[in-house]
């Protein structure tokens, strides 16, 4: 009988999908996927497919403790009262710049931003340094990176996912790919951001006076820092009276895209205490060739979804995968900081918005006032694997 020499490459992709199945580790199903090109491509498939199958994620809000600076706790909006503690790779004093697809944001003192992710072994990424020149904020440094925001989960597409931050005191915009080795900045004219969504193979950037900017960042697969041209979708309001203090991008369960924007109200301007007035939401249409703005109306709905604003990339978990939520809400986190950071106060500007009736209720209440000003609340969605003890 002749020698038969199995080819273990080309297995058929059920059989891959029944080993990766079998091991629980996901640092295991990674070093799966780096054997080999067909085997990567194995465990990305493996990935997507468990995510399709996978209800939308419900965020968690991770908060501050007073065990550790290595310590967070999860805080469940599905199961009442429900907390569990993780753990982080290194003390984390500050406050995260971002949370995206379980990925956590922080950035240190020399302008580096590192990704973490608590749900896989903690696992981190260290991106470039930013330049900041003098463009900084008297806040402190964990506050020169606004907002951290990714395509793509790197650990599944390691070489083809995009980071986009807002940074610096003019709040303005750069991104990273894999391939390069630094970042890429886009005109530093353009200022004043709050959020980007990656929305039909372009990014989408809105700031406190409505300007709606978009560009391409996938055109070029060459290592070109060359900044990409921007295309203006909605003209920024120029009366003061239009000035909103956040505004937001996303795209609903039905693939439609809302601005949100967010207002405001100081209690008192001495110790600068404040808290959310209001959202309003609208309706953005776009033309599918152009990317023209056909059409911006103010909706009293979302498609029936539940929205998570913050630090975190903004994010929408259909009511159906939520029962536990308000449909048509807004769950938000503080993310308003002004020269002097959440001081004196802290950061405790948290609750959620009704559309319907347009009221604020809290939806987490913190168990006692904090002098040591701990970092703010931020919304993070674990990995599918995740569970909840």
């Amino acid at each position: 009988m002749e020698n038969v020499e199995a080819n273990w490459e080309n297995l058929p992709t059920l059989c891959f999908f029944l080993v990766l199945n079998k091991l629980d580790a996901y640092s295991n199903q990674v070093r799966f996927g780096a054997v080999c090109k067909h085997w990567h491509s194995a465990f990305n498939n493996f990935v997507d497919l468990k995510r399709q199958s996978s209800p939308n994620l419900v965020p968690m809000l991770l908060i501050p403790t007073r065990m550790s600076n290595r310590i967070r706790q999860l805080c469940s909006l599905q199961v009442k009262t429900k907390f569990c503690n993780i753990e982080l790779p290194k003390s984390h004093i500050m406050r995260f710049c971002g949370s995206s697809y379980g990925w956590l944001a922080a950035v240190n003192n020399n302008m580096v931003i590192t990704l973490v992710n608590p749900f896989k072994d903690g696992i981190t990424i260290d991106l470039p340094e930013i330049e900041l020149l003098s463009d900084r904020t008297s806040a402190g440094y964990q506050f020169d990176v606004h907002k951290v925001i990714l395509s793509a989960d790197p650990l599944s597409h390691p070489d083809n996912y995009v980071v986009v931050v807002i940074y610096s005191n003019r709040a303005r915009l750069a991104f990273y790919k894999p391939t390069q080795k630094s970042w890429i900045y886009l005109d530093k004219n353009l200022t004043a951001f709050t959020d980007v969504i990656f929305y039909k193979n372009l990014a989408y950037a809105i700031g406190t006076r409505s300007l709606v900017i978009s560009f391409a960042i996938n055109d070029s697969l060459d290592d070109s820092l060359k900044s990409p041209k921007v295309k203006i979708v909605r003209s920024a309001y120029q009366r003061i009276e239009d000035y909103v203090n956040r505004a937001y991008l996303v795209e609903s369960s039905k693939g439609d895209l809302f601005s949100i924007k967010k207002k405001i109200e100081f209690e008192d301007s001495r110790d600068y205490s404040y808290f959310t007035k209001s959202f309003k939401v609208f309706k953005l249409v776009l033309d599918d060739q152009s990317g023209k703005l056909l059409e911006e109306k103010e909706v009293k709905n979302i498609d029936g979804d539940v929205v998570f604003v913050g630090d975190n990339q903004t994010c929408v978990v259909s009511a159906l995968d939520f029962p536990e939520g308000q449909p048509n809400s807004i769950y938000f986190t503080d993310d308003y900081f002004i020269f002097t950071g959440y001081w004196p106060l802290g950061p405790r500007d948290n609750g959620v918005f009704n559309m319907k009736d347009g009221k604020v209720e809290k939806y987490y209440r913190r168990k006692a006032q904090q002098t040591d000003l701990p970092p703010p609340h931020i919304w993070v969605q674990p990995s599918v694997e995740f569970k909840f003890r």
